[in-house]
């Protein structure tokens, strides 16, 4: 077992950019393995979610909320399939999020996560300004992150912290803003591996853990963003 599981992480470290994940037998021996979701084959099992907008019919409308797994903006030259998440940000606070369950890890256990996200946006400079910025986050929670109701308000079950600051259980990995002078949609990567974003995660009795990543916006406008991979690497504690 020992040497089969090396030999899939080491498989992993060579083809990151294709989807391999091991499993949950290899999963539960392994210390330190990576698992790469690459939306270019499929939605790999993840789900969508939007929160902190008015849970009303007529409200929730005036934001626009779409999502869909679809091919890349016709202009932009990697043109390949991925989790499109576009809302048109009213109030300046609004989440869309996608989310997936990791099975097969150990019990009870501390692993720290780190996570690399490959997106499309096209969040040009010159849209930051004093109406706010949109910031990608990233976590992992022992049960389900999802969207519930308080009061006539959308908002989530779980601590994401606002805007650019991290929460219990989401760390900021940077804004989403695109090069000075670029025009259009424009491909990005951005990952939490500086030492002040590290995140540790708890697993449930089960050996489960709820991946979350997601974009938190101070921006009043829409934002559209397209999700190509996400690479996440695990280290029990």
């Amino acid at each position: 077992m020992r040497t089969r599981s090396k030999a899939i992480f080491g498989a992993c470290l060579l083809f990151i950019s294709s989807s391999c994940v091991p499993d949950q037998t290899d999963q539960a021996t392994l210390d330190i393995f990576p698992i790469n979701f690459n939306f270019a084959d499929s939605d790999q099992g993840w789900t969508h979610g939007f929160a902190e907008y008015p849970s009303g019919p007529a409200d929730s409308a005036l934001f626009e909320l779409k999502y869909a797994y679809t091919d890349q903006p016709s202009e932009f030259m990697l043109v390949k399939r991925s989790f499109m998440l576009s809302g048109k940000n009213l109030n300046n606070d609004l989440f869309m999020y996608i989310k997936k369950k990791i099975t097969g890890l150990k019990p009870q256990t501390d692993y720290t996560i780190t996570y690399t996200v490959e997106l499309t946006s096209d969040f040009a400079a010159d849209s930051q300004s004093a109406t706010g910025s949109v910031y990608l986050k990233a976590g992992a929670t022992p049960f389900e992150p999802k969207t519930v109701d308080d009061a006539g308000y959308f908002v989530m079950n779980i601590d994401k912290g606002n805007a650019a600051t991290p929460g219990q259980h989401m760390v900021s990995l940077g804004d989403i803003i695109t090069p000075a002078k670029s025009a259009g949609y424009t491909l990005l990567t951005r990952n939490n591996t500086m030492a002040n974003s590290r995140y540790v995660g708890r697993t449930n009795a089960d050996g489960e853990l709820w991946l979350i990543v997601g974009t938190d916006s101070s921006y009043g406008g829409t934002t559209t963003v397209f999700y190509n991979r996400i690479n996440v690497v695990f280290s029990a504690s």
